[in-house]
Formats: structure tokens, sequence, C-alpha cells
């Protein structure tokens, strides 16, 4: 496309916003289609999906001394050809955290505005017009590789939230931007933020990059982070940190932010849920409502977030998940709470006495109310159950888990009564005869992997209760 031609590209509603004054940091800079125009020829760039259309002048191009701060490792001089390489490199991995499919509807038009100052935050700004939503962002000629993808991601979850949503936009928690930034960083195999080409020959643009042969923990730096620093609580975790930010905090910030996500997205159904969330959120005026209504078959109240965020720092901090129990001591840990104590007596004169019963039995022969406490806290001994529970053993456990809260759900509403003797059944006794037959088949599952993997013979070896 030729140089001048960018304020095209978005349609004839750019004509109408040419001079559209924006205060950023304290300086007014004017706006002129998508920002400040350049000092010199400009290039305008379509990325390959064509959701990203950047403008700016390319690094042969650009004018103006360098920083010399600005040549450190983690800095990048942006470039739209290099640019729109590395946009494409963020949504995919981003879209593969979610498990979604590039549907977007929303183009993001990226400026690289050399007024702005070196690293300064990009500006990101949510349009309305009568085809949907559209989104400009600014970004510095030089900025630190970390807040570009930040700023990338928080772009590119507007688009998804905001893609059935009405007059109001979206607006995406920074632990959620942050979080997923830093997973997707970390989790990805590839460089997703690539820099300007170390040699030219023949008009071939060359650069050399070092890649490790084995695929490293995506938590590592998170971990190591939290083992040397108290992580955050999720009130703190949800307040926006005021600003400056002090470094040591911000690190701090990041490294629980994205353990936050990192476990949310291991929850059943999690990836699910989370796209959930993105999707509610332009219907709420804060997004810890629209998070209790996403996760509302976790987390019913926010109290019950920060037990579980609890929960999952002692497991995290405490000890490497990937030294996780060995498959004998998961099943006999998961045979343990599937069998819940509870105190019992033959006769009304008689003391209780401690005895164990099988959630089968439980089901079949308690009365609904009594069973139903005992049934939540297995299902809540399941949940933190899988923290420490092999990888081949995990489907098993929330196995067990979804049916015994499949059955509370469906018996929540069909009532406590049972049919007498005799009589036909009712649709209590449905329920309980089908959960019943489904605990057996996983207990049969259960049973050939202990067949598989027999316990040690040597008693010291067994997990202290």
């Amino acid at each position: 496309m030729p140089p001048g031609s960018a304020g095209r590209t978005c349609g004839g509603d750019c004509e109408q916003n040419v001079r559209t004054i924006a205060v950023i940091a304290g300086l007014l800079v004017a706006f002129d289609g998508f920002g400040a125009a350049p000092t010199g020829p400009t290039l305008t760039v379509r990325s390959s999906s064509g959701q990203f259309i950047l403008r700016g002048p390319s690094v042969s191009q650009a004018q103006g001394d360098i920083n010399s701060s600005a040549t450190e490792s983690t800095w990048i001089e942006l470039d739209p050809n290099i640019l729109a390489v590395s946009c494409e490199r963020i949504k995919q991995a981003l879209l593969r955290e979610l498990a979604m499919a590039d549907w977007w509807t929303g183009r993001i038009y990226i400026e690289i505005n050399s007024a702005l100052s070196t690293n300064q935050a990009p500006v990101i700004v949510a349009k309305l017009y009568l085809d949907g939503w559209q989104y400009q962002m600014e970004l510095p000629r030089w900025i630190d590789k970390s807040r570009l993808v930040r700023g990338l991601t928080q772009a590119l979850l507007l688009e998804v939230a905001n893609r059935n949503a009405g007059l109001r936009s979206a607006e995406i928690p920074l632990w959620l931007a942050e979080g997923l930034s830093q997973q997707v960083v970390n989790s990805s195999e590839l460089d997703l933020v690539l820099s300007h080409p170390q040699w030219n020959f023949n008009h071939v643009n060359i650069g050399w990059q070092a890649r490790q042969a084995f695929r490293r923990d995506p938590l590592k730096d998170a971990r190591e982070r939290l083992q040397s620093h108290a992580a955050l609580t999720f009130a703190r975790l949800s307040d926006t940190p005021p600003e400056p930010v002090p470094e040591e905090t911000w690190k701090t910030y990041q490294a629980s932010a994205q353990l936050f996500v990192s476990q949310l997205l291991q929850v059943p159904g999690g990836r699910a849920t989370l796209v959930t969330l993105l999707n509610e959120l332009p219907y709420y005026l804060n997004w810890q409502s629209a998070f209790l209504s996403a996760y509302r078959a976790q987390f019913p109240r926010l109290l019950d977030v920060e037990k579980w965020w609890a929960v999952v720092l002692v497991n995290f901090t405490g000890q490497d998940p990937r030294q996780a129990w060995s498959i004998p001591v998961a099943l006999q840990k998961l045979e343990e709470t599937l069998s819940p104590p509870a105190l019992v007596s033959a006769q009304r004169k008689d003391l209780p006495k401690r005895a164990k019963f099988r959630v089968q039995q439980i089901i079949t022969d308690w009365d609904y109310l009594r069973q139903r406490v005992v049934l939540k806290s297995v299902t809540s001994q399941l949940f933190v159950l899988r923290y420490r529970t092999p990888p081949e053993l995990l489907s098993l456990v929330d196995q067990y888990r979804a049916a015994i809260e499949g059955y509370l759900g469906k018996r929540d509403q069909v009532g406590i009564s049972r049919s007498l003797p005799g009589l036909p059944p009712m649709r209590a006794d449905l329920l309980v005869r089908d959960v019943v037959k489904r605990l057996n088949e996983l207990d049969e599952k259960r049973s050939s992997l202990a067949v598989t993997n027999p316990s040690p013979a040597n008693t010291l070896a067994t997990p202290a209760k």
C-alpha cells in the first residue's frame, strides 16, 4: 500500500476522527488517522490473518537518536513488517492457551509513534462502530518485550470479550492480562517477539537464534520468585497496584498472576470457563461479579476463591509439581478420600464409634441431608488431591469429582424424598442408581490400575496422614 493511504484502511469513519485529542501521561498527543504522523515515510502493513493493521516507520527509515539504554536485550526497536509477525505469533499462542479458534471480529490498528517516549506503556482505545468494535493501539519506537506482549495480550482479550458486547466495552483485569501474557511467553517453544534481522545477504534478512533442546517448565520463574517472596493474596491480586510500582513488588505480582491464571486453566473445564468469563465481562460493572458468574460451579463466593488460592500456594511453594506422588501412593490417597470416616452407633444408648464408609454406601443408605454434607467434603478433598496426583491419574480423579458433583446438582433439584419399598421408583431413586453405577465403573478402573502399580512392600514408604 502506498504511503499516505493508511487513513483508508479503517473505513470512512476514520476521516471524521482525524483530529481527536488525547491526554497521555500528561502530554497532549494529536492523532491523525491512527496516531501522530511520523517525521518520514511510513509503511502500512496487514498481518497474515488480516486482524492487525500496522503503520509506522521501518527501522531503516526511522529518524532520531537511539537511547543508549534502549540497546538492552529485553528492549526491541519496532518495525511494522516484523511486528506484524510478532502479533500473529502472540495471538496464536494465546488461542492455544484458551483452546479457541481464530474467529476474530474486531480489527486492531497499531501505530508505531516515534513521538512517544521510549518504553512508554501501550495506549489502547476501543471504539464502537456500526459494524462492531475496533481497536487502536499506540506503541513507542523502542519498547520492552514483556510490555509489548502484555499490551497485545490485553488488546486481544478485549477483542474476544467484546465480540457480543453492547454499548459498553469490557474491562480486562490486570491479573488476567498479566497472568496470560506471562503464561504464553513461558510456555511457548518459539520466540513470540522477533527482533530486527542482524544481517542482509542478497536482499535476504537473516537473524541468529539459539533454542534449548528441551521444553522448560513455564512456571519455573514464578516458582523461584514465590519461594523467596511471599505471594500476593487474592484480595491484593485483585487490586491494581499503585503507580509507580517498585520493581520487586511488580515481579512478585507477575509471578502471582501467572500462577493464579495457570491454576484456573487446570480446573475441570478451566479453559472454557475462562472464555466464559471474558464473554461475561461487558455485562457486569466489575470483573468480580463476572468471575463469580462464570465460576459459580467452583467458587460460590469470593471467600471460596481465597481459600482455594491459599491451598494452591501451599502446594506450589512447598513442593515442585513435577515431583508428585507416585501412582501407588496417589491411589492410596484416593481410596482414603473415597472412604470418608464418620461417627456411628448401633443403638442410641451406645457411644458413637468411628467407621469408614464407601461413597456408594453413603449415597444409597443415608438420608440426603446427611450425605450431602459428607459428599461436599469429599469433592473438596478430590479438588485438593489433584495438585499432588501424577498426570496418569488426573483424569480418574476428575471423573470421580464430576460424578459426585453431578449427582449433588441434580439431587438438589429433584428433592430429598425417595420412594418407599414396593412402590415405583422416583427421580431421586434413578439418580442414586445411575451415580452408584458410574462410581462402581470408576472403582473397577482404579482396581486395574492398583494391580499394575502395586504398593511398595516397605511400610516406611507409606505417606504420613
